[in-house]
């Protein structure tokens, strides 16, 4: 009976054993199945800021594919599965740095096209390229395109850009009375700011110049005017790509700027060196590099022409005026794209509770 017993007890230990570990395998493999998904085929990113409207809003739940440009893999492999910089709920780095892999990507079902929005790691910070935070923006020039914007208005290849309904603006609108949230809400604009300067009452908003349009067509009723507000030469010229007040650029007025591309050739004056020597020293792979104002060496040899190894790409926001982007940052390299933006699958209101704030009307929406 003492061996009966004792036989039992310890097949139910053997059991419990083996049910945690088929748990534990369980719960393993779930997680390797998602990473691998993650990784190759979608993700799901949330967006935090206004800087993408009226194409996408803060609080919407963004699939992004990877199959469209194809998967990178992972230049820093010890990192814990379903995690980016951090463990989820803490500030505990969730990966270790003592590998760093070169990247490569994966065949993907097209190619990066103009006016595609995109995903990709900033080219800020001092974590490993993969694991920066994560931006979203629209690519409005490929690699070669010349990018230039006069008053506001891009030019891609001398080509105008931006249909009036995509992007939207800063404007003055000077009214004879305090308009209500309601009727802003009506309107599609969101968060305007007052102005009670004596003589310049109104709003600062931001919207699109279609719907800038609509406005004009009630006036004078009580709207006196609606004004494009545009950035000066001098305002912050340290932040702006360049980085040198002598271009005289602004975020409105930018350019003409070409986007590397790979095999392209730059002669290493002083204009191409202002240009091109941030990206050259940072996402070019030169180890031994130097600048003046008007030379460049590498590996201890002057360079009179300088060919570019990567290909690049120049996004901004649609919300031109809220919107950090390669107007500050600079050109996004290839390798930098994580994929595209396909499908708006949930998205909730952040100033109100989670489900009081779901937008219905833009579950499954497609973004274009």
């Amino acid at each position: 009976m003492k061996t009966s017993f004792a036989a039992k007890k310890q097949g139910g230990v053997g059991s419990a054993v083996g049910a945690i570990r088929n748990g534990v395998s369980s719960v393993f493999f779930a997680a390797m199945v998602a990473a691998l998904i993650r990784w190759m085929v979608i993700g799901l990113y949330v967006i935090p800021s206004g800087s993408m409207e009226p194409t996408l809003l803060s609080g919407d739940f963004v699939l992004v594919s990877k199959l469209h440009y194809g998967a990178r893999t992972p230049a820093t492999p010890l990192q814990i599965p379903i995690t980016h910089r951090t463990i989820p709920g803490t500030r505990i780095p969730a990966y270790l740095d003592w590998i760093e892999l070169p990247q490569y990507r994966l065949p993907g079902l097209s190619k990066i096209k103009r006016n595609d929005v995109i995903v990709f790691n900033t080219t800020e910070g001092h974590d490993p390229p993969d694991l920066r935070e994560y931006w979203i923006k629209r690519c409005i020039a490929l690699p070669g395109d010349l990018v230039h914007i006069v008053h506001k208005q891009l030019y891609v290849n001398d080509t105008p850009a931006d249909p009036a309904d995509r992007v939207q603006y800063c404007y003055f609108m000077k009214t004879k009375r305090i308009l209500t949230t309601a009727w802003f809400e009506k309107n599609s604009i969101r968060n305007p700011i007052r102005s009670t300067v004596p003589g310049r009452e109104g709003y600062t908003i931001y919207t699109t110049p279609e719907k800038v349009k609509q406005l004009t067509t009630i006036l004078p009723t009580f709207i006196q005017s609606v004004n494009l507000v545009e950035d000066q030469a001098g305002v912050f010229p340290s932040s702006i790509y360049g980085f040198n007040p002598t271009l005289g650029w602004t975020k409105d007025n930018f350019g003409p700027l070409q986007v590397p591309s790979k095999g392209m050739v730059i002669q290493m004056d002083a204009q191409n060196i202002l240009l091109y020597r941030t990206t050259i020293e940072r996402f070019e792979g030169k180890q031994d590099i130097r600048f003046t104002k008007a030379a460049c060496w590498i590996d201890g040899q002057e360079v009179i022409h300088y060919t570019f190894c990567k290909d690049y790409y120049f996004a901004m926001g649609d919300n031109r005026d809220q919107s950090g982007d390669s107007r500050f940052i600079g050109f996004i390299p290839e390798d930098h794209i994580v994929g595209k933006a396909v499908m708006v699958l949930l998205s909730s209101d952040r100033s109100k509770p989670f489900f009081s704030g779901i937008r219905w009307n833009r579950l499954f929406h497609v973004v274009n």
